[in-house]
């Protein structure tokens, strides 16, 4: 087995390379063709797609990629959002834990599991054959594996609103599916400013976002959490108390009294409940506690409060939260129904839509 392994490695090698001379060619003939503006008739070259990644690497595709394997949710959510599903032949491990999948596109539940955040099975993968592979930049070093056996990779870094939007632009390029993500960003474009313009003028209320394992952890101000408060009209009260970090950052029971925040909120997966908080001693003299004002996200759909495509939602459901006289609950599920409709294909249960 691993004499027939490294025989299979040294011809995924040499076709490489292979490729790289005819990609280089081909590559110095596009921007040869793009200076002169030529392109000599020649029809394969229009095929070729020509990419720079989230990592800054310059990827060269054949044609769009009809097979990809995904070694990270957010990209596999983007692939689903995009309406690409059936093009994923491999995908992040514990794929069932992830109720989107039942409910959008069940098929990915049967689908070879590759990887964690920590690492990616690179067999598994090239017994795959993908055209592409998307890797999150905390694997970007499997690119170089994966580039001796032939296989293509973009890495992709959505950690905000504005990189989220360059993700989808990039992956719908790769799969021949651009107008798909061009809708998908103006529609988070306008919901996003829908919500700027109703809370303009607007009382900010100090919030508190509680991490997933501790409801001691909270989101500093570089963190996509800070951004959705502050998009829904509100005031992420770590940002107030000068707390920093680029994540979830532990804080004791006097800095949360301290902040006294009016509300909090707790999001998807969180390992706890509001009933936790509130019957927290500690707590008690919390505005937000003393007034009932803990909120959990809804639990079982996706991780709203994540740069995900879907992550216009937890803006909207925060709005919906901090401004209920401005944007209600019958508008947010309204336009939760919309959106899973016109992107996932399928009717969302409105008693999932929870506060």
């Amino acid at each position: 087995m691993k004499l027939r392994w490294k025989k299979w490695m040294a011809l995924g090698m040499a076709g490489m390379l292979a490729f790289s001379a005819v990609g280089c060619s081909k590559a110095q003939e596009k921007i040869e063709q793009e200076n002169t503006g030529h392109d000599n008739g020649t029809e394969s070259v229009s095929k070729e797609i020509y990419l720079t990644d989230q990592a800054g690497r310059q990827v060269l595709l054949e044609g769009p990629a009809k097979t990809v394997v995904s070694g990270y949710y957010i990209s596999t959510y983007a692939m689903l959002a995009l309406g690409l599903a059936d093009r994923v032949a491999g995908l992040e491990k514990k794929a069932d834990t992830r109720p989107i999948y039942r409910m959008a596109a069940p098929e990915l539940l049967e689908k070879t599991a590759v990887g964690t955040m920590k690492e990616m099975d690179v067999e598994a993968v090239a017994a795959l054959q993908p055209d592409l592979v998307i890797l999150p930049k905390k694997l970007m070093a499997y690119a170089d594996t994966y580039a001796e056996l032939g296989i293509q990779t973009i890495v992709v870094n959505p950690e905000s609103g504005e990189q989220l939007l360059e993700m989808l632009a990039l992956i719908g390029k790769a799969c021949g599916a651009e107008e798909k993500a061009q809708q998908l960003a103006a529609y988070y474009k306008d919901k996003q400013e829908q919500i700027r313009r109703l809370t303009e003028g607007a009382d900010k209320p100090l919030v508190y976002i509680a991490g997933n394992s501790s409801y001691r952890n909270t989101a500093p101000a570089a963190m996509y959490q800070s951004d959705m408060i502050a998009a829904a009209g509100g005031e992420n009260a770590a940002v107030r108390q000068g707390i920093e970090g680029d994540y979830w950052v532990e804080v004791s029971y006097e800095t949360i009294l301290a902040m006294n925040p009016e509300i909090i909120i707790i999001p998807c997966g969180a390992a706890y409940t509001a009933d936790d908080v509130m019957n927290d001693a500690e707590l008690a003299s919390v505005d937000a506690v003393k007034n009932q004002k803990i909120y959990m996200m809804p639990q079982e759909i996706e991780e709203w409060d994540s740069p995900i495509p879907a992550g216009i939602l937890g803006i909207l459901w925060t709005a919906s939260v901090l401004h209920p006289d401005l944007y209600g609950q019958e508008q947010l599920i309204k336009d939760v129904t919309e959106f899973y409709r016109t992107f996932y294909g399928f009717e969302i249960d409105s008693a999932l839509i929870t506060r």
